[in-house]
Protein backbone atom coordinates (compact mmCIF):
# COMPACT_ATOMS: atom_id res chain seq x y z
CA UNK A 1 0.00 0.00 0.00
CA UNK A 2 1.41 3.44 -0.71
CA UNK A 3 0.44 5.97 1.37
CA UNK A 4 -0.20 9.61 0.95
CA UNK A 5 -0.87 12.98 1.93
CA UNK A 6 -3.08 15.01 -0.29
CA UNK A 7 -3.04 19.31 -1.02
CA UNK A 8 -5.75 20.43 -3.16
CA UNK A 9 -8.86 23.20 -2.88
CA UNK A 10 -11.01 23.13 -5.58
CA UNK A 11 -12.79 21.03 -7.71
CA UNK A 12 -10.21 20.05 -10.44
CA UNK A 13 -8.15 18.79 -7.06
CA UNK A 14 -11.28 16.98 -5.73
CA UNK A 15 -11.62 15.19 -8.70
CA UNK A 16 -8.03 13.63 -8.69
CA UNK A 17 -8.67 13.08 -4.95
CA UNK A 18 -12.07 10.77 -6.09
CA UNK A 19 -9.29 8.88 -8.66
CA UNK A 20 -7.10 8.06 -6.02
CA UNK A 21 -9.12 6.81 -3.11
CA UNK A 22 -10.66 4.56 -5.88
CA UNK A 23 -7.43 3.07 -6.60
CA UNK A 24 -6.99 -0.03 -4.38
CA UNK A 25 -2.68 0.66 -4.35
CA UNK A 26 -3.20 3.66 -2.44
CA UNK A 27 -4.00 4.91 0.91
CA UNK A 28 -4.68 9.14 1.44
CA UNK A 29 -3.71 9.07 5.26
CA UNK A 30 -4.83 13.11 5.30
CA UNK A 31 -6.20 15.51 3.59
CA UNK A 32 -4.62 19.49 3.27
CA UNK A 33 -6.54 22.41 2.26
CA UNK A 34 -7.87 26.03 2.54
CA UNK A 35 -9.55 27.08 5.54
CA UNK A 36 -13.78 27.23 5.03
CA UNK A 37 -14.60 30.47 3.43
CA UNK A 38 -17.89 32.87 3.47
CA UNK A 39 -19.99 32.34 0.54
CA UNK A 40 -23.51 33.84 -0.79
CA UNK A 41 -25.52 36.98 0.01
CA UNK A 42 -25.62 35.83 3.44
CA UNK A 43 -22.03 34.59 4.10
CA UNK A 44 -22.38 31.45 5.22
CA UNK A 45 -19.10 29.39 5.81
CA UNK A 46 -18.54 26.81 2.89
CA UNK A 47 -15.62 24.20 2.60
CA UNK A 48 -13.38 23.42 -0.15
CA UNK A 49 -14.56 21.43 -2.54
CA UNK A 50 -11.62 19.16 -1.64
CA UNK A 51 -12.64 18.86 2.11
CA UNK A 52 -16.33 17.66 0.84
CA UNK A 53 -14.61 15.15 -1.05
CA UNK A 54 -11.93 14.08 2.05
CA UNK A 55 -15.33 13.72 4.46
CA UNK A 56 -17.42 12.09 2.10
CA UNK A 57 -14.65 9.54 2.01
CA UNK A 58 -13.79 9.86 5.88
CA UNK A 59 -10.68 11.08 5.61
CA UNK A 60 -9.04 13.27 8.19
CA UNK A 61 -8.59 17.06 7.13
CA UNK A 62 -6.18 20.04 8.54
CA UNK A 63 -7.12 23.39 7.25
CA UNK A 64 -4.13 25.74 8.35
CA UNK A 65 -4.34 29.42 7.69
CA UNK A 66 -0.77 29.35 7.24
CA UNK A 67 2.10 26.61 6.72
CA UNK A 68 5.40 28.51 6.97
CA UNK A 69 6.54 28.47 10.54
CA UNK A 70 3.61 26.51 11.85
CA UNK A 71 5.53 24.12 14.07
CA UNK A 72 1.94 22.22 14.99
CA UNK A 73 1.03 21.33 11.72
CA UNK A 74 4.65 20.40 10.86
CA UNK A 75 5.01 18.65 13.63
CA UNK A 76 1.50 16.95 13.01
CA UNK A 77 2.52 15.66 9.09
CA UNK A 78 6.10 14.42 10.32
CA UNK A 79 3.89 11.89 13.11
CA UNK A 80 2.64 10.26 10.25
CA UNK A 81 4.72 7.87 7.78
CA UNK A 82 3.94 8.67 4.43
CA UNK A 83 5.63 7.66 0.60
CA UNK A 84 4.52 10.83 -1.25
CA UNK A 85 2.30 13.82 -0.94
CA UNK A 86 0.59 14.89 -3.75
CA UNK A 87 -0.49 18.32 -4.74
CA UNK A 88 -2.93 19.43 -6.47
CA UNK A 89 -3.91 23.63 -6.63
CA UNK A 90 -3.53 24.01 -2.84
CA UNK A 91 -3.35 27.27 -3.10
CA UNK A 92 -0.30 28.06 -1.00
CA UNK A 93 3.53 27.50 -1.39
CA UNK A 94 4.91 25.08 0.33
CA UNK A 95 8.29 25.29 1.72
CA UNK A 96 11.31 23.19 1.88
CA UNK A 97 10.52 21.82 5.15
CA UNK A 98 7.58 20.46 4.50
CA UNK A 99 8.60 18.96 0.77
CA UNK A 100 11.70 16.87 3.00
CA UNK A 101 8.92 15.19 5.16
CA UNK A 102 7.67 12.61 2.71
CA UNK A 103 10.23 9.54 2.58
CA UNK A 104 9.99 9.21 -1.21
CA UNK A 105 8.89 12.63 -2.93
CA UNK A 106 6.58 15.47 -2.76
CA UNK A 107 4.39 15.82 -6.46
CA UNK A 108 2.49 18.66 -8.51
CA UNK A 109 -0.01 18.28 -10.85
CA UNK A 110 0.71 21.26 -12.76
CA UNK A 111 -1.58 22.50 -15.54
CA UNK A 112 0.79 23.60 -18.41
CA UNK A 113 3.79 21.78 -20.26
CA UNK A 114 6.36 23.31 -18.30
CA UNK A 115 8.37 25.68 -18.22
CA UNK A 116 5.77 27.18 -19.74
CA UNK A 117 3.30 28.74 -17.83
CA UNK A 118 4.30 28.81 -14.60
CA UNK A 119 2.50 30.24 -11.89
CA UNK A 120 -1.22 30.01 -10.81
CA UNK A 121 -3.13 30.35 -13.92
CA UNK A 122 -1.87 27.85 -16.80
CA UNK A 123 -5.02 26.53 -18.18
CA UNK A 124 -6.74 30.15 -18.21
CA UNK A 125 -3.07 31.51 -19.92
CA UNK A 126 -2.92 28.57 -22.50
CA UNK A 127 -6.51 30.33 -23.81
CA UNK A 128 -5.32 33.68 -23.53
CA UNK A 129 -2.39 32.91 -25.68
CA UNK A 130 -4.40 31.68 -28.34
CA UNK A 131 -2.57 28.19 -28.21
CA UNK A 132 -4.10 24.77 -29.73
CA UNK A 133 -2.84 22.82 -27.12
CA UNK A 134 -2.03 22.46 -23.39
CA UNK A 135 -0.86 19.54 -21.03
CA UNK A 136 -0.76 18.00 -17.49
CA UNK A 137 2.99 18.12 -16.22
CA UNK A 138 3.72 15.82 -13.02
CA UNK A 139 6.73 17.37 -11.03
CA UNK A 140 8.48 16.63 -8.62
CA UNK A 141 8.46 19.53 -6.28
CA UNK A 142 11.42 21.94 -5.39
CA UNK A 143 10.98 25.14 -2.66
CA UNK A 144 10.75 27.70 -5.84
CA UNK A 145 7.63 28.12 -7.75
CA UNK A 146 6.88 25.31 -10.64
CA UNK A 147 10.65 24.82 -11.14
CA UNK A 148 11.15 21.21 -10.34
CA UNK A 149 12.07 18.09 -12.41
CA UNK A 150 9.46 17.01 -15.19
CA UNK A 151 7.99 13.38 -14.35
CA UNK A 152 5.75 13.08 -17.17
CA UNK A 153 3.97 15.11 -19.35
CA UNK A 154 0.54 14.65 -21.25
CA UNK A 155 -1.02 16.88 -24.00
CA UNK A 156 -4.44 18.30 -24.42
CA UNK A 157 -5.75 19.77 -27.46
CA UNK A 158 -7.61 22.90 -27.01
CA UNK A 159 -10.66 23.39 -29.01
CA UNK A 160 -11.82 26.76 -30.84
CA UNK A 161 -15.03 26.88 -28.54
CA UNK A 162 -12.93 25.95 -25.15
CA UNK A 163 -13.28 27.67 -21.73
CA UNK A 164 -11.30 27.49 -18.77
CA UNK A 165 -14.25 25.43 -17.84
CA UNK A 166 -14.52 22.79 -20.26
CA UNK A 167 -10.57 22.98 -20.47
CA UNK A 168 -10.54 22.42 -16.33
CA UNK A 169 -12.83 19.39 -17.15
CA UNK A 170 -10.27 17.67 -19.49
CA UNK A 171 -7.26 18.69 -17.10
CA UNK A 172 -9.36 16.81 -14.77
CA UNK A 173 -10.02 13.44 -17.07
CA UNK A 174 -5.91 13.24 -17.68
CA UNK A 175 -4.45 14.58 -14.42
CA UNK A 176 -5.09 11.15 -12.49
CA UNK A 177 -4.33 8.81 -15.75
CA UNK A 178 -0.56 10.99 -15.95
CA UNK A 179 -0.34 10.44 -11.78
CA UNK A 180 -0.75 7.15 -11.75
CA UNK A 181 1.72 6.47 -14.59
CA UNK A 182 3.73 8.48 -13.07
CA UNK A 183 3.63 6.76 -9.60
CA UNK A 184 4.01 3.51 -10.63
CA UNK A 185 7.07 4.10 -12.73
CA UNK A 186 8.45 5.51 -9.66
CA UNK A 187 7.78 2.85 -7.53
CA UNK A 188 9.61 0.47 -9.90
CA UNK A 189 12.22 2.55 -10.84
CA UNK A 190 10.94 3.56 -14.47
CA UNK A 191 11.51 7.41 -14.27
CA UNK A 192 14.11 9.31 -14.37
CA UNK A 193 12.99 13.03 -13.41
CA UNK A 194 13.93 15.77 -16.26
CA UNK A 195 15.12 19.18 -15.66
CA UNK A 196 13.48 22.04 -16.87
CA UNK A 197 15.15 24.69 -19.42
CA UNK A 198 14.51 27.80 -16.80
CA UNK A 199 15.65 30.03 -19.92
CA UNK A 200 12.81 28.78 -21.58
CA UNK A 201 10.24 29.41 -18.43
CA UNK A 202 7.20 32.04 -19.40
CA UNK A 203 5.17 32.95 -16.12
CA UNK A 204 1.29 34.06 -15.33
CA UNK A 205 -0.12 35.64 -12.54
CA UNK A 206 -3.57 35.25 -10.12
CA UNK A 207 -6.65 36.04 -11.40
CA UNK A 208 -8.31 38.70 -9.93
CA UNK A 209 -12.06 39.42 -10.64
CA UNK A 210 -11.32 42.96 -12.47
CA UNK A 211 -9.11 41.36 -15.04
CA UNK A 212 -12.09 40.79 -17.02
CA UNK A 213 -12.66 44.05 -17.64
CA UNK A 214 -12.73 44.49 -21.82
CA UNK A 215 -10.04 47.07 -23.91
CA UNK A 216 -11.87 47.65 -26.80
CA UNK A 217 -8.71 48.81 -27.92
CA UNK A 218 -7.60 45.60 -27.97
CA UNK A 219 -8.62 43.17 -31.34
CA UNK A 220 -11.49 41.24 -31.59
CA UNK A 221 -9.14 37.80 -31.79
CA UNK A 222 -7.87 38.63 -28.17
CA UNK A 223 -11.24 39.68 -26.55
CA UNK A 224 -12.30 36.72 -28.02
CA UNK A 225 -9.56 34.70 -26.03
CA UNK A 226 -10.23 36.41 -22.72
CA UNK A 227 -13.73 35.57 -23.08
CA UNK A 228 -12.17 31.80 -23.47
CA UNK A 229 -9.86 32.28 -20.17
CA UNK A 230 -12.22 33.85 -18.12
CA UNK A 231 -15.42 31.83 -18.72
CA UNK A 232 -17.29 30.94 -16.14
CA UNK A 233 -15.07 33.02 -13.65
CA UNK A 234 -14.84 35.97 -13.52
CA UNK A 235 -16.35 36.29 -16.84
CA UNK A 236 -15.72 39.26 -19.45
CA UNK A 237 -17.54 42.71 -19.09
CA UNK A 238 -17.86 46.40 -20.01
CA UNK A 239 -20.14 49.03 -19.01
CA UNK A 240 -23.30 50.30 -20.46
CA UNK A 241 -25.24 53.05 -18.87
CA UNK A 242 -23.16 53.04 -15.65
CA UNK A 243 -23.81 49.25 -15.07
CA UNK A 244 -21.70 46.04 -15.42
CA UNK A 245 -22.89 43.97 -18.59
CA UNK A 246 -21.34 40.73 -19.02
CA UNK A 247 -20.39 39.37 -22.17
CA UNK A 248 -21.45 35.77 -21.48
CA UNK A 249 -21.11 34.04 -25.07
CA UNK A 250 -18.91 36.13 -27.80
CA UNK A 251 -17.31 35.21 -30.63
CA UNK A 252 -15.07 37.03 -33.22
CA UNK A 253 -14.90 37.82 -37.20
CA UNK A 254 -11.91 38.68 -38.71
CA UNK A 255 -13.64 39.37 -42.48
CA UNK A 256 -15.89 42.63 -41.40
CA UNK A 257 -14.41 45.79 -42.47
CA UNK A 258 -14.72 48.51 -38.84
CA UNK A 259 -17.49 50.89 -39.98
CA UNK A 260 -17.28 52.80 -36.76
CA UNK A 261 -15.39 53.88 -33.82
CA UNK A 262 -13.72 51.50 -31.47
CA UNK A 263 -16.07 50.43 -28.71
CA UNK A 264 -19.07 51.04 -30.78
CA UNK A 265 -22.04 48.46 -31.29
CA UNK A 266 -23.32 47.98 -34.26
CA UNK A 267 -25.77 45.91 -36.24
CA UNK A 268 -24.15 43.85 -39.67
CA UNK A 269 -25.41 43.24 -42.02
CA UNK A 270 -26.92 39.77 -41.30
CA UNK A 271 -28.21 41.21 -38.07
CA UNK A 272 -26.01 40.46 -35.52
CA UNK A 273 -24.81 42.94 -33.17
CA UNK A 274 -21.31 43.08 -32.58
CA UNK A 275 -18.76 45.86 -30.95
CA UNK A 276 -15.87 47.65 -33.05
CA UNK A 277 -12.53 46.38 -31.88
CA UNK A 278 -8.99 48.43 -32.94
CA UNK A 279 -9.35 45.08 -35.16
CA UNK A 280 -12.72 43.02 -36.38
CA UNK A 281 -15.97 42.97 -34.59
CA UNK A 282 -16.93 40.88 -31.51
CA UNK A 283 -19.92 39.79 -32.11
CA UNK A 284 -22.40 39.29 -29.04
CA UNK A 285 -25.06 36.42 -28.39
CA UNK A 286 -25.76 36.81 -25.10
CA UNK A 287 -25.47 39.13 -22.03
CA UNK A 288 -26.41 39.62 -18.67
CA UNK A 289 -27.08 43.78 -17.11
CA UNK A 290 -25.93 43.74 -13.49
CA UNK A 291 -29.00 43.31 -11.29
CA UNK A 292 -30.83 41.57 -14.29
CA UNK A 293 -31.41 38.11 -15.91
CA UNK A 294 -29.32 36.51 -18.64
CA UNK A 295 -30.56 37.58 -22.07
CA UNK A 296 -29.77 36.65 -25.53
CA UNK A 297 -28.44 39.86 -27.57
CA UNK A 298 -31.68 40.12 -29.53
CA UNK A 299 -34.10 40.21 -26.50
CA UNK A 300 -31.40 42.50 -24.67
CA UNK A 301 -31.74 45.17 -27.90
CA UNK A 302 -35.75 45.08 -27.79
CA UNK A 303 -35.55 45.88 -24.29
CA UNK A 304 -32.42 48.69 -24.90
CA UNK A 305 -33.43 50.55 -27.94
CA UNK A 306 -30.28 52.95 -27.18
CA UNK A 307 -27.52 49.68 -27.37
CA UNK A 308 -27.63 50.30 -31.25
CA UNK A 309 -24.58 52.82 -31.90
CA UNK A 310 -23.74 53.30 -28.19
CA UNK A 311 -19.75 53.26 -26.62
CA UNK A 312 -18.90 50.73 -24.58
CA UNK A 313 -16.77 51.70 -21.82
CA UNK A 314 -12.81 50.77 -22.33
CA UNK A 315 -12.34 51.75 -18.32
CA UNK A 316 -14.80 52.44 -15.98
CA UNK A 317 -17.53 54.99 -16.81
CA UNK A 318 -16.42 56.67 -13.49
CA UNK A 319 -12.54 57.30 -13.82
Amino acid sequence: MIRLWFFGTPTLAAAVLDDIVAHSQFEVVFVVTNPDKPFGRDQVMKPSPVKESALAHNISVLQPQKIRWNTEFLDTIRSYNCDYFIVVAYGKILPLELLEIPTKMCINIHGSILPAYRGASPIQESLLSGDSETGVTIMQMSEWMDEGDVLKIRTIPIDTWETSGTLFEKFAQVSWPTLLDALLELEHGGITPLPQDHAQATYCKKIEKENGLVDWSKSAKEIYHMWQAYTPWPGIFTHYEGKRLLLETTNYELWITNTGEVWQVTRLEDGRIGVVCSEWVLTLEQVKLEWKKSQNIKDFVNGNQGFICSNLYTTYPWV
